[in-house]
């Protein structure tokens, strides 16, 4: 997911890219402690995340979702935030129940055989769930799949 960061404070801005590069599949394009990216570059990021002090008056966002950061936020807050705000983008990237559940032991650490044992499907089946699911966010190994998992609801 393409993101914009906007955030008069350059240590807290440079506290979101950190969070976001590591604990999301965010990829930060933008960062600016001015102010918003003009109305035209906004279609090139799909989640703008703005501080609190630059909230007032963002006009539309045409093509991107708008996550505002409170003052006190909390690093949780900021990921579930953006997690939502990047799913909705996604449209698409909806899971069923089965294919979170998959993601979720996979996530634990398991590997495919042993969450095919665990939910009584064979190892084919956990990969396809498992292919769906790169497919749905764009996602290529563990590490990404893990942070999607974080976003959902616990086992």
């Amino acid at each position: 997911m393409r993101t914009a960061i906007c955030e008069r404070r350059p240590l807290v801005l440079m506290g979101l890219v950190q969070l976001l590069s590591t604990q999301t599949s965010c990829e930060v394009v933008f960062t600016s402690t001015e102010g918003l990216p003009a109305a035209g570059d906004r279609s090139a990021f799909d989640v703008l995340v703005v501080g609190e002090s630059l909230a007032d008056g963002i006009p539309g966002t045409p093509g991107a979702e708008v996550v505002v950061v409170r003052a006190d936020a909390t690093a949780e807050e900021v990921l579930r935030a953006v997690s939502e705000a990047a799913g909705e983008r996604a449209g698409s990237a909806t899971l069923s129940p089965r294919e979170q559940e998959v993601l979720r032991f996979i996530a634990l650490g398991m590997t495919h055989g042993q969450v095919a044992r665990r939910i009584g499907i064979s190892h084919h089946t956990v990969d396809t769930y498992v292919k769906r699911v790169r497919s749905k966010f764009s996602v290529g190994n563990k590490a990404e799949l893990t942070r999607i998992a974080l976003g959902l609801a616990p086992l």
